[in-house]
This record gives structure tokens, sequence and C-alpha cells, in this order.
């Protein structure tokens, strides 16, 4: 709590930058999708101000995807582009729906996805072999971060008992889950092994994907010696670090009911900090 105030204005240091335009890039996934190539995916490469190469971040969206009804990137993953620009980063977002033809799949229920989970995680794997090939990045230092659904894919991603780690693919050096869902992953056999620093940050209200799972993921990691660590912040919904204010969303239906989702101003702030101080210890930018 002694560095929160220090974190807050680096932070908001960090939104204030100009988050520089976009690269478009196209690199295959290891997921053959529906057919025997890989599925070529789309990603939009936020490069950082300074020249050279650079460490990059590879970020996975939501079940409501990367792109908004007008084609233009979600806020949220543009905000935490600018916030990861300004200390140095490369930041990756990868497309994971648009490639296979969907936009969203909030309003479908789990079990009738199209898109699943390990679909997410191919994808990522796919990343980290692109941008090891780039001579503007670090190779094999490449970070994750993941949001509810690509939140859920950033915990599975540090999973030593996936396949494709299991077949001796380079893994990431660190992740970072926000409001994930933990349930398949902690019920998963064999059990959850993080092979590397492992960062859960989780609203105590959250009613899409209850923290509670995590938590029992963080601590069963914990006793058994995994840098896995959990964050939960208070009176914050599913979603907590949007700009827009807690709505009822009865589109979607989790346990015979509809779920919460919107911003909670304080959990943004010290999100977005321990975002920064996490990325600062175990991945640095220089």
């Amino acid at each position: 709590m002694r560095r929160v105030k220090a974190w807050q204005l680096a932070a908001l240091a960090a939104l204030a930058l100009p988050c520089l335009a976009q690269e478009k890039v196209q690199f295959p996934s290891l997921d053959r999708w529906q057919g025997t190539e890989r599925l070529v995916l789309d990603g939009y490469l936020y490069k950082p101000a300074d020249p050279g190469r650079f460490v990059a971040l590879v970020m996975f969206h939501g079940c409501a995807g990367a792109l908004g009804k007008s084609g233009a990137i979600t806020q949220r993953f543009r905000d935490t582009a600018k916030l990861l620009n300004g200390m140095g980063y490369g930041v990756l977002l990868v497309d994971s729906f648009n490639p296979r033809g969907e936009r969203q799949i909030c309003t479908v229920t789990p079990k009738a996805r199209s898109i699943q989970e390990e679909q997410r995680w191919l994808d990522a794997y796919g990343a980290i072999e692109y941008l090891n090939t780039r001579a503007d990045v670090v190779a094999g230092r490449i970070g994750a971060i993941g949001f509810s659904h690509g939140g859920t894919a950033a915990v599975q991603v540090m999973n030593a008992e996936l396949p494709v780690k299991q077949q001796g693919a380079p893994g990431f050096a660190a992740a970072i889950a926000m409001y994930p869902g933990c349930a398949s992953t902690l019920a998963a056999r064999p059990d959850y092994v993080a092979y590397a620093p492992l960062l859960i940050l989780a609203g105590e209200l959250d009613d899409w994907t209850p923290a509670r799972y995590c938590q029992k993921l963080a601590e069963r990691s914990k006793e058994r010696g995994q840098p896995v660590d959990i964050e939960v912040y208070p009176e914050a919904y599913h979603g907590f670090d949007e700009l827009s204010a807690v709505k009822l969303r009865e589109d979607v239906v989790r346990s015979g009911k509809p779920v919460h989702v919107g911003g909670n101003p304080a959990a943004r702030v010290a999100a977005h900090a321990r975002i920064r101080e996490f990325f600062a210890r175990h991945l640095p930018a220089h």
C-alpha cells in the first residue's frame, strides 16, 4: 500500500502518452481450424516510442472480441496498450474471433461455443512463434496479458502441462490475467502447474467469473511452490477496468441470473499500478 500513490501517478502519466498507430499483422495460429492448414490470425501491434528492439507482450481480448461494432479496437485494449507502450513494451493484440467468422461469443453458452479455450492458447503460442521471428522484438522474452475469456487464456498459457509445452514450445516469461474464469483450470487433470510468474486480478463482486475459483487456484499453486499470485479488488465487478458504469447484462446468464459488468475507478487505477509493478519486476522492458 505504501507505493500506491507513486504508481497511480505513473499510471496516469503513461495513459496520457499517445498510443502509436498500430501495425496490422498476420501470422499462423498453432490451431488447424476446421481443416489441415494452420489458421492465419489478425494481430494489431502497438510499438513503444523508443527505437530499437523491444520486449513484447501478447494481449488476449475477451468474449466480446478485439473489435467493437464499428470495427475499431475496443477502448480497454487501446488504454492498456498506452499504459504498456509508456513503459517501453510492444503490445500485440491477437484477434482470435474474426478470422474464425465470429465477432463475439459472450451471448453463446460456453458449451455451445465454436471457439473454446483450446483455440485461445493455440493462438497464444502462435503469437510467441511469430514474435520470436521479428527483428524488432527481443526474442525469448515474451509476456502476456488477457481480459475475461482472454484472461482465462492468460492463466492457461502458463500451464506446463499443456500439450504444446510438453512438446517443448517456448513459453511466456510472465502473464497477467484480468478477471479470468478459473473453474475449468482448477478442475483440469493433470493439475495445473505454473511454469513462470502469473498474476490474477479479480473483482470481489464478480458474478460472471467469480473470484473464488481463482483464489483456490492461486492458493493451491502457492502451496506447491508455483509463482501464482492474486489480488481481489473490493466492491468491483467483472470488467472493473472499464470506463463505463456498472450495468446488468441480461443477454448473458450465469447460474440462472444475468451478470453485472462495468468499471470501478479505484480498482482500475490500482490494477494499472499493479500491472506496471508486476511486469517491471518479472519482465523488465529495459
